[in-house]
């Protein structure tokens, strides 16, 4: 049985245990393991939902969810080595961050990601299977269920492409161990462009807006109707296309902007648009965007997030990423130091006392990002987004600061897309659209992306961004900078900031603009680190060493040598 085979039965009918709230061993001796794909369960809608829920649960684990992380944020100029001591240069981790990446490191595994498609190949061919059997399962129920996992597939493949560029690509459910899953790697354009095709065939049916569960709106933490519009605005720029970047990304905006305007008062949108103020000296205090979208979860801003429960009786899953990664807090007997994994790259130590990157230092999100643990220490910092419930910065230099840390349960949301996300998307599609001549500019595009730019500047530092004036980005290239600074601003430790940077590198045909934004945060073996990334295919990662192995129509990328076992992996990850 090759490795693609192993990954699907290791991990669909272990679907099960999120939603069963049993351990593993509990489950594997009350079920058998061919339970999920044999004819005997698929009897009810109710045996659909189940495993519909098992593919956000399996979404959930740590394994996932700190791939999130580490493709999208860890090999991008925004993080560094932590501080916790036992972090260590020739862990998993430390070969990421020097830029060593061998094809037997720990996150060159996709099995995460592909157990998630693996599950929702399996609801596409059984749903309209079971509503012959439940007439209470009616059609439009199916088509619901249908758009609802063939999102959550094509975000699993988006986020493999654009880590991986090329990687297999099936959609055919996986029912025996007869079926031959051999396969080659796809064209990553190619996918995503499937991708997109499957989305608009679907996306009619999933639902606008999900009944709430005990009063509370859970339509953030599904699929809707917003969720695939998004990702169709993220996978049009993804292959340039971008009219229809513009499009979709404009109708998410619509439809939150109507959404503020019926629910909110007009001092919690900025300049016209449904962004919550961050930094408004009349009513709203500092503080305020980050703790809606980060602090809580499910913020009127949020079109789609990996929503964590708080409560410790339910079994649901923690969200242990930040507390690992960013600062360590979730266990109360941990006798570890609190800092995490990474650490803010250097530069951006400096943004408290001498914004570069910022705008100034009265930008609320320099503090809801950064945080000094000991003010006589600046340059020891740690990563603030997630780690925190609530934030109320005061934003002169040096005074002390209102942290409000989780406390035992980490319930921090992972949030895919925020309405500003569709608002940066939308301005660099209209950068882009300008024409060909980077040092020409269009009044009329050029203006419109530099109103989304300077709003959501204006919504974290309105007594500052006076600084953005049109008339000082005379040339597209100007106004693309701009977005890219913007996008870093606003997305710090999102897991987004790498994947921008593989996204220009692919416009621009060469990796000058990556290999300058990321030099900085070298600060040993810099000219090996970026000569290895003036190698196009050195932006995306190498297959695992031990898939190679089992998949013989698998070759390797050629920016990393074949035989990539020089350390071992620290583990599972």
């Amino acid at each position: 049985m090759n490795k693609m085979k192993k990954i699907w039965f290791k991990s669909a009918f272990l679907a099960m245990v999120g939603m069963s709230m049993t351990s593993c061993g509990d489950f594997l001796d009350i079920y058998p393991l061919t339970m999920v794909y044999e004819d005997n369960y698929w009897n009810e809608k109710n045996d659909v939902d189940q495993i519909v829920t098992g593919c956000y649960t399996r979404m959930q684990d740590d394994d996932f969810v700190r791939r999130l992380f580490i493709w999208g944020e860890s090999r991008s100029d925004n993080t560094r080595k932590g501080f916790h001591p036992k972090f260590s240069a020739t862990s998993a981790e430390g070969y990421i961050l020097s830029e060593n990446i061998l094809s037997t490191n720990a996150y060159t595994d996709w099995s995460s990601f592909y157990s998630v498609i693996d599950r929702c190949n399996l609801v596409i061919q059984k749903a309209p299977e079971v509503a012959e059997k439940d007439p209470n399962y009616l059609p439009s129920d199916v088509q619901a269920t249908i758009a609802e996992v063939t999102a959550l597939r094509a975000l699993c493949y988006f986020y493999l492409v654009r880590t991986f560029k090329d990687v297999p690509y099936y959609t055919e459910a996986i029912t025996n161990d007869e079926q031959e899953l051999n396969l080659p790697a796809t064209d990553g354009d190619v996918i995503v462009r499937n991708l997109i095709n499957d989305l608009l065939a679907v996306w009619p049916n999933a639902l606008k807006v999900w009944p709430k569960q005990s009063g509370k709106d859970i339509s953030y933490g599904r699929i809707t109707q917003n969720a695939i519009f998004a990702m169709l605005a993220d996978m049009y720029l993804w292959i340039d296309d971008y009219s229809n970047a513009e499009k979709y990304a404009q109708m998410v905006i619509d439809y939150k902007t109507d959404y503020f305007k019926n629910n909110y008062s007009s001092y919690y949108m900025v300049n016209g648009y449904p962004l919550i103020p961050d930094n408004d000296n009349t009513i709203l205090e500092a503080g305020m965007a980050y703790n809606a979208n980060f602090g809580e979860g499910g913020g009127p801003e949020s079109i789609f997030e990996l929503d964590f429960s708080e409560s410790t009786t339910d079994g649901s899953k923690s969200n242990d990423v930040p507390a690992e990664f960013f600062y360590r807090f979730f266990k109360s007997n941990d006798k570890d130091p609190n800092y995490g994994q990474f650490a803010p790259a250097e530069d951006l130590w400096k943004e408290l006392s001498s914004p570069q990157i910022f705008l100034s230092n009265k930008d609320t999100r320099i503090k809801e990002s950064i945080h000094v643990d000991n003010e006589s220490n600046p340059e020891i910092v740690d990563i603030a987004k997630y780690t925190y419930r609530s934030i109320n910065p005061s934003l002169s230099s040096g005074s002390s600061l209102a942290y409000v840390q989780r406390l035992g349960k980490n319930d921090a949301n992972w949030v895919f897309y925020r309405v500003s996300d569709m608002m940066l998307i939308k301005a660099e599609a209209l950068i882009c659209m300008m024409g060909e001549d980077a040092t020409q500019r269009n009044d009329s595009l050029g203006q419109a992306a530099f109103e989304l730019i300077k709003t959501i500047a204006d919504r974290s530092a309105p007594n500052t961004s006076s600084s953005l004036i049109y008339s000082n980005y005379s040339t597209k290239s100007q106004l693309m900078d701009l977005v890219f600074d913007e996008r870093r601003r606003e997305f710090l430790f999102e897991g987004k900031r790498w994947f921008d940077l593989v996204r220009h590198t692919r416009r621009d045909g060469n990796t000058d603009y990556l290999v300058d934004a990321v030099q900085s945060k070298f600060t040993e073996n810099a000219a090996t680190a970026t000569g290895k990334l003036k190698n196009m295919m050195a932006i995306y990662w190498p297959y695992n060493y031990d898939e190679l192995q089992v998949n013989s129509n698998l070759k390797q990328n050629p920016a990393y040598p074949e035989a990539g076992d020089s350390y071992e992996s620290t583990g599972k990850k």
